[in-house]
């Protein structure tokens, strides 16, 4: 019961944060997916160069079938890559990672709104819906959970390290409640990545007919 009330708490102390994420997350992926929608209606030979280049990628980078676990690990591997990445470890960085992270949150949302778009012209309205819904029901909600989780670290070392360099003391109570909020922020988001590989990899194969 007492792990149930503390992230109970967590969630109640980054309620905004999670509020104010989620907004600028989807807001970005509708303006994307509308104009990658009409960029794509407007531009033929952009739809054509697209296809083809999608087809001839998915060749060159060896692309695991559906519904095997080669390809569950290149799912969920691929999502927790943008965090949980040593490449990428630089997000984790103070001050610097801040604005890396800004950086992913858009490019994430431009990325999914422009899959809508491409899918729904491509493939037909229901094809998007059966390929896209039942696993980013989950994704999504990763996505932001991890973003939350990464804002309330850089808060809380953010302001550790200003006040060290103003010469007060470090208010190690609320350092430690930031880096407890982010570790079950992100424990949650990790738990919600795998949960989205698992139905992209075995059940929308499935719904779409592959």
């Amino acid at each position: 019961m007492r792990y149930v009330n503390e992230v109970r708490s967590v969630f109640a102390r980054s309620k905004i944060l999670i509020g104010i994420v989620t907004v600028v997350f989807f807001s970005v992926m509708v303006v994307s997916a509308v104009v990658s929608y009409v960029l794509l209606v407007s531009s033929p030979q952009v739809m054509g160069y697209l296809r083809d280049f999608m087809a001839s990628e998915r060749g060159l980078i060896g692309i695991p079938p559906p519904g095997t676990s080669g390809f569950y690990r290149l799912i969920f591997l691929n999502n927790i890559g943008h965090f949980w990445n040593p490449i990428r470890a630089w997000v984790w960085l103070p001050f610097v990672g801040a604005f890396s992270l800004g950086y992913e949150l858009l490019l994430n949302a431009i990325i999914i709104g422009g899959v809508i778009s491409f899918a729904t012209l491509t493939k037909g309205a229901a094809f998007t819906i059966a390929g896209l819904t039942p696993h980013g029901v989950f994704e999504i909600p990763a996505f932001i959970l991890e973003f939350a989780g990464l804002t309330r670290w850089h808060v809380a070392t953010s302001r550790a390290i200003y006040g060290k360099m103003s010469g007060r003391q470090v208010d190690r109570p609320l350092f430690i409640e930031g880096v407890k909020d982010t570790f079950v922020l992100s424990l949650f988001s990790v738990t919600l990545f795998a949960v989205a590989a698992y139905v992209e990899t075995f059940i929308t194969p499935v719904l779409i007919g592959h």
